[in-house]
């Protein structure tokens, strides 16, 4: 990463951000052009600081860690936005989460059952599978 010896702080070129974060040279561009990102210019080039780099890292974060949108990072970056504070998108993120987890906890006890269940035909012949499939088609609206 580029670096003087006159005692500035240190500053980035774009396209080393981009291979330190293992991103395209587009992503850091259209994360910019979405207000998450605002990089000084030196030249007409866009130059990144330590500060810039802390800012990619809690994107990145976001996105793959609490599994942010960019809009939603975008209200957590400016704390708040006209319609929306960083406490609600962190908080709907969190509703998401939690529908998302009991959704995979009963897959996982579906899945896990018919890995267990005795008959060698469960869709046929497992008896929990039939009281499931009843529920769900007494639970359907009739047409």
């Amino acid at each position: 990463m580029s670096n003087d010896s006159s005692g500035e702080a240190p500053s980035y070129r774009v396209g080393e951000v981009a291979a330190r974060f293992g991103v395209a040279v587009s992503t850091l561009h259209w994360w910019e052009k979405q207000g998450l990102l605002a990089p000084a210019r030196r030249a007409g080039r866009r130059v990144y600081g330590d500060a810039d780099l802390r800012r990619i890292a809690l994107i990145q974060l976001m996105q793959g860690t609490a599994m942010m949108s960019l809009p939603e990072i975008a209200v957590l970056l400016a704390s708040s936005t006209a319609d929306r504070d960083w406490r609600t998108a962190v908080g709907d993120r969190l509703a998401t989460c939690d529908e998302q987890l009991a959704r995979l906890t009963s897959a996982r006890a579906h899945l896990a059952h018919m890995l267990t269940c005795p008959s060698d035909h469960p869709v046929d012949e497992c008896t929990y599978l039939a009281e499931e499939i009843h529920a769900y088609l007494e639970a359907m609206p009739e047409r």
